[in-house]
């Protein structure tokens, strides 16, 4: 999601077709309010996200957000690809081939408790293979949410699912 396109929020709104006033009234904020965070003159809360992410059936918004918006996210969190799940899972298991090639390699880094200079190129490959594997996790986990959402999947039986499961962190 590039940020120099049409306003997100704004963006999500007209998908749903709601007029501005009825989002805001869904909402439970001002029209003015809802106008400045579409026309970015300001930026929402993040309960203001949250809601807007639950009305617009949109769980990627909290992500936008957090990437594009909230300080502390610009520096810390990356955005998350929206994708098709057979693509997710590729991209998941690719990463994951990856890191268990990497993984003795890792233990020998490790194992002196120390990083020396000559290991620092191999332990930046494995942190980069480790961030697109969470990268893929955070992809899926939005678009299992989004299937929620939207239906797809039964919320009432995924949340049973993930009760037996012992719960998702």
């Amino acid at each position: 999601m590039d940020k120099k396109e049409e306003n997100r929020y704004k963006s999500l709104r007209r998908e749903m077709k709601w007029s501005r006033e009825a989002a805001a009234s869904e909402l439970g904020m001002s029209d003015d309010k809802l106008e400045r965070i579409e026309n970015g003159k300001q930026n929402p809360n993040p309960q203001d996200v949250l809601l807007m992410a639950k009305a617009y059936q949109s769980p990627e918004l909290c992500n936008y957000y957090c990437h594009y918006d909230c300080e502390i996210g610009m520096k810390y969190v990356p955005e998350v690809p929206d994708a098709s799940l057979p693509k997710i899972i590729l991209n998941l298991l690719k990463a994951a081939n990856e890191f268990e090639d990497m993984e003795k390699k890792l233990i020998h880094i490790t194992a002196d408790e120390a990083i020396d200079n000559d290991e620092i190129p191999e332990m930046v490959q494995i942190q980069q293979t480790l961030e697109q594997l969470s990268l893929m996790i955070e992809a899926l986990q939005l678009c299992v949410e989004k299937k929620i959402d939207k239906g797809e999947i039964d919320r009432k039986a995924y949340e049973r699912a993930v009760e037996l499961a012992g719960g998702l962190k």
